[in-house]
């Protein structure tokens, strides 16, 4: 989707980090905005910031992991801004420690904002583009931890390749109908993820610990603001992966190097010995 001026964005999590970052970037291409997080004051706060700037913005506050609440924000989008041709699905959290001492309230956290969040927005927005009929492009945000596993992040980096998966997939039943699927994959970036638990439901218990390898890496990452830059830059292109940096090239390529050798060695025959 090459046109951004005058069209509308929907942007979750939009209230800090990359969420703001590229509601700000938008805003500066001339798009209109429909701003959408949990957290009701500091996203009231910014969207007024943005029209002090001349931005067209509604704000609305929304659950991603409620499907009742990603349905009114797709209904208030449509009615009050008359459609949407970009949907960001940015909205994430994160929180660390192994694997095996995960609680199911861990999973069902994580699971629920940073999956389901992804895949409500797209099934929500999805048939409503198609239905549009115009150019459209849908941006779901993974991590570089959607291609590498391990440390202290398996959890999060679990949630996170099944966004590159299930936006893959979006992608190929998306294309006949001219809509298009990016998956945004930052590197480390300095954002207050790493203080995500101060949105986790009450009901789910507290957090773990197990955050000291995030806010380490994150404290040396890059800035909210050169995501957005290659963000639009990938939708522009209509690119099925964005990432932010090359800093992990090597890891990942050593990743496909022993899934190459494992294909291989496939290929082999297997003694009965």
């Amino acid at each position: 989707m090459k046109e951004l001026k005058d069209r509308v964005a929907v942007v979750t999590g939009a209230a800090s980090g990359i969420g703001a970052a590229l509601a700000r970037a938008l805003a500066g291409e001339g798009m209109r905005l429909a701003l959408a997080d949990v957290e009701e004051p500091a996203l009231a706060a910014f969207a007024e910031t943005l029209r002090g700037a001349g931005a067209q913005v509604v704000a609305i506050p929304t659950d991603v992991s409620q499907r009742r609440d990603v349905e009114a924000l797709a209904d208030r989008v449509f009615r009050e801004l008359g459609g949407a041709h970009l949907v960001c699905n940015n909205a994430g959290v994160c929180q660390g420690g192994p694997l095996l001492e995960m609680k199911d309230a861990d999973w069902e956290w994580l699971l629920n904002v940073n999956f389901h969040g992804v895949r409500l927005g797209c099934s929500v927005f999805g048939p409503r583009l198609v239905e549009q009929g115009e150019p459209a492009h849908i941006l779901n945000t993974a991590s570089v931890g959607g291609w590498l596993s391990g440390g202290t992040l398996g959890m999060y980096s679990t949630t996170k390749y099944a966004v590159v998966g299930y936006s893959e997939a979006l992608a190929m039943e998306l294309e006949p109908h001219g809509v298009g699927v990016s998956v945004l994959c930052p590197s480390f970036i300095r954002t207050a993820l790493t203080d995500a638990a101060r949105n986790r439901p009450a009901a789910l218990g507290t957090a773990p610990a197990g955050m000291e390898f995030v806010e380490a890496g994150m404290a040396q990452g890059g800035v909210p603001e050169d995501v957005a830059r290659h963000a639009i830059r990938g939708i522009r292109e209509g690119a099925p992966y964005i990432f932010t940096d090359a800093v992990f090239e090597p890891l990942i390529e050593e990743r496909f190097q022993r899934a190459r050798a494992a294909l291989k060695r496939a290929a082999e025959p297997v003694s009965d010995a």
